[in-house]
């Protein structure tokens, strides 16, 4: 009896193993392979992407693309499962993926790797439990990378979106970068939900992100110099609905006025709306924090035209907005020019009772509520104009409440009223905040404050427990105004051993 038990158990765990090995199979895909092979090795690989995603039909498959250029659209059909996604990706070995890193100074582009594999097309992502990694994707039509509405557990990943050989001007169609499904045109129970982006460079197209998901996270991408899709197209970084997502660590910059082409188009960090009130355009309890944003028009505008708090309840935290898009000299027409007149506004509706704006650095913007009944509060965010901003914060028909926020200009005198421990015409010391020209990239600014900064323990405790960089708060005796908490040089210990030596 007992060998017999021994023998099944041995049984069930060889079956068990050939389930693993059965649903871990990887296919290949070169350009000089063939769709007639098994694709089961490097040998036989498949010549089409699209032909492989048919063969992988089971959890944790593989379908590894080899270098070289691929024109073609490829739609992921098959399913994979919770912790066993199908996986899409190039090549991984060392530094041919963008893993984009993290950075909180303004820095010239370029830089990241384009993956090895090339596709020249759309990739959509049209079932649950997939991941698309580490392509270089050129999109050659209204997008590059879709996820369907009611997908749930996608990776998005270390990815280069690149839009520029289409090239900007009034027939460019570049497309955009990673889009979601079901904006207007689906209820938000019915968003995609639960994916991951994160690691992407994406540049050169019309909008670099564009998101209808709900308990998504978008985290540590570069989304820089937007462009094409003329005429009328807004370039922002990132348009966002869902219920419960989180933005962190997304590094945005370096768009241009010249890209509209003589049309009024605006740039913005994050902006989401809701115009038809019929629950298709939602976005609640969304959180941007730790986040750079710079050459934009406005840091965060959202919206609720319909009135239906269909968009409200956001929290933005130790984020840096910073100038308005920069003028490249290009000689284009530039209608709207680089104004930046928000780092964060809400207009028009009922947007809620759980805004919060706290510990950001502001350059050369304002703050406020415009012609809505929702609720905020303002709380130790750095308010620095280099220029002649001089709007503290508007309340239209709003509730607002706030403390312990700093604003300095240089030019000109911030008016309006205050909120208690607020602090007017004190210099925080930046580390460097360049010149706030129409020209300004602000490449190399770095919005750290000193020791000397009016800002360093002048706030109160907002809840936000790190700063921009990961930093706990507070690191002196009260906590720092701004997205950064000042780090005091640790003082020498004194010297050990000197002591006289008794035998």
């Amino acid at each position: 009896m007992r060998l017999r038990s021994f023998s099944a158990a041995i049984l069930c765990g060889l079956f068990f193993l050939t389930l693993l090995a059965s649903a871990s199979t990887t296919y290949y895909v070169a350009t000089n392979g063939n769709d007639a092979g098994s694709c089961k090795t490097a040998a036989t690989a498949c010549k089409t992407i699209s032909h492989a995603v048919t063969l992988a039909t089971t959890a944790s498959s593989t379908i590894q693309v080899g270098a070289g250029t691929y024109v073609e659209n490829v739609t992921l059909s098959n399913p994979g499962a919770s912790g066993a996604n199908i996986v899409l990706t190039g090549s991984t070995t060392a530094n041919t993926c963008p893993a984009t890193p993290f950075t909180d100074v303004n820095s010239p582009t370029g830089n990241r790797p384009a993956p090895t594999a090339e596709i020249n097309g759309l990739v959509t992502m049209a079932a649950s439990y997939l991941t698309v990694n580490c392509f270089h994707i050129v999109p050659t039509g209204k997008g590059a990378v879709i996820a369907n509405i009611a997908t749930t557990g996608g990776v998005i990943s270390n990815n280069n979106i690149d839009g520029t050989p289409d090239g900007a001007g009034p027939t460019a169609v570049n497309g955009g970068g990673i889009g979601f499904g079901g904006v207007d045109s689906a209820p938000a129970a019915q968003y995609a939900a639960n994916y991951t982006i994160s690691g992407n460079y994406i540049h050169g197209v019309s909008t670099g992100i564009w998101f209808a998901c709900s308990s998504c996270t978008v985290t540590r991408n570069e989304i820089t110099a937007l462009a094409g899709d003329e005429p009328g197209v807004d370039h922002d970084y990132i348009d966002a609905w869902g219920i419960g997502s989180t933005f962190s660590h997304n590094y945005m910059h370096a768009n241009t006025c010249n890209s509209c082409y003589g049309y009024d188009c605006h740039m913005d960090c994050i902006q989401t709306w809701n115009t038809v009130g019929n629950g298709t355009e939602v976005s609640k309890n969304m959180t941007f924090t730790r986040n750079v944003c710079f050459n934009h028009h406005e840091g965060v505008i959202v919206q609720d035209n319909a009135g239906n708090s269909d968009v409200s309840n956001w929290t933005v935290s130790n984020n840096v907005f910073a100038y308005g898009p920069y003028d490249d000299g290009s000689g284009h027409l530039c209608v709207a020019g680089p104004a930046h007149p928000w780092c964060w506004i809400l207009e028009d509706g009922a947007l809620g009772s759980n805004n919060n704006f706290l510990n950001n650095t502001c350059i050369d913007g304002a703050e406020g509520f415009e012609q809505n009944s929702g609720s905020a509060q303002f709380k130790d965010n750095l308010f620095l104009s280099l220029g002649s901003e001089s709007v503290v914060y508007q309340t239209s028909g709003a509730t607002v409440s706030g403390a312990n926020n700093l604003y300095y200009a240089v030019d000109a005198t911030f008016n309006g009223g205050t909120f208690p421990g607020d602090i007017f015409g004190k210099n925080p010391e930046i580390i460097s905040a360049g010149t706030g020209s129409a020209a300004q990239q602000c490449i190399g600014c770095n919005f750290n404050i000193q020791s000397i900064s009016a800002a360093r323990d002048a706030g109160v405790n907002t809840g936000v427990g790190i700063d921009l960089l990961g930093t706990v708060r507070p690191q002196g005796p009260a906590y720092d105004i701004g997205a950064y908490e000042f780090i005091p040089t640790a003082k020498p210990l004194p010297p050990t051993g000197l002591g006289a030596v008794v035998h």
